[in-house]
């Protein structure tokens, strides 16, 4: 039980960090991929929502599609055909692993936050359009500066919901080899057959590192939504 234990403090750094030579990795990389994927995801995810709501026919089938099609394709699939086919080099280019991974997990995450955003939009109320143009805006003006941050409060915790799921996916990047979490406890088993006793604790190690990181996400969610609503309340209160 001390060996384990021992094993484990002496290798955490190499799970939280990554190995020498293949830093940033391990649950750092994890973070990392989960903000880019879901950063990206969100600038492609708003005109997929907006495509699904438009007045134009085609617009509409072409963004359900996109939605519907990354929705539909399991993360890990995706990755391996962006990975094998598209990054292959038999279409003029090469992507590394990392580069297959943050493509696949913009795609996929755009498809969910989509879903999330158009259902946002399509409950919000005409009367923000109006006091909009009350105040002389354009459309563009009124999308930027209300619809979209009038959106992203109501859809917060689905938002957050999301991106706890996108970290947990990152480990699907495992089969191109990228040095996220799961693939470091993986190098540190190895094939020793000398370290079967460790697995159990490892992987367990692993689970309590990804609920940790989730956790602390959901928290840091409910306490930016509980600000939202005192100040709420503060502005409320002061009104003559």
């Amino acid at each position: 039980m001390l060996d384990q234990l021992q094993f484990l403090i002496e290798n955490l750094p190499h799970l939280i960090i990554g190995f020498p030579g293949q830093r940033p990795g391990g649950l750092v990389m994890s973070i990392i991929l989960t903000i880019v994927g879901l950063g990206l995801g969100f600038f492609l995810a708003v005109p997929l929502a907006l495509g699904q709501l438009a007045s134009i026919a085609p617009v509409r089938w072409i963004s359900r599609l996109l939605v519907d099609l990354f929705r539909g394709i399991p993360l890990i699939l995706l990755l391996v055909l962006v990975f094998q086919v598209i990054g292959s080099g038999r279409f003029g280019f090469v992507l590394e692993p990392r580069g297959a991974a943050i493509i696949s997990l913009t795609l996929y995450s755009a498809a969910y936050q989509a879903e999330i955003l158009r259902a946002g939009f399509t409950a919000l109320p005409q009367q923000l359009d109006e006091i909009g143009r009350m105040f002389g805006t354009s459309r563009w003006q009124r999308l930027w500066h209300i619809h979209i941050p009038t959106v992203f409060r109501t859809m917060r915790p689905a938002l957050t919901g999301q991106t706890i799921s996108l970290f947990k996916d990152t480990s699907v990047v495992i089969v191109v080899g990228m040095s996220e979490l799961m693939m470091s406890a993986r190098i540190l088993l190895g094939n020793d057959v000398n370290n079967a006793p460790y697995w159990v604790g490892v992987y367990l190690t692993v689970g309590v590192l990804y609920f940790l990181a989730a956790y602390a996400l959901s928290k840091y969610a409910q306490s930016i939504e509980q600000t939202n609503q005192i100040l709420g309340r503060q502005t409320i209160n002061t009104l003559p």
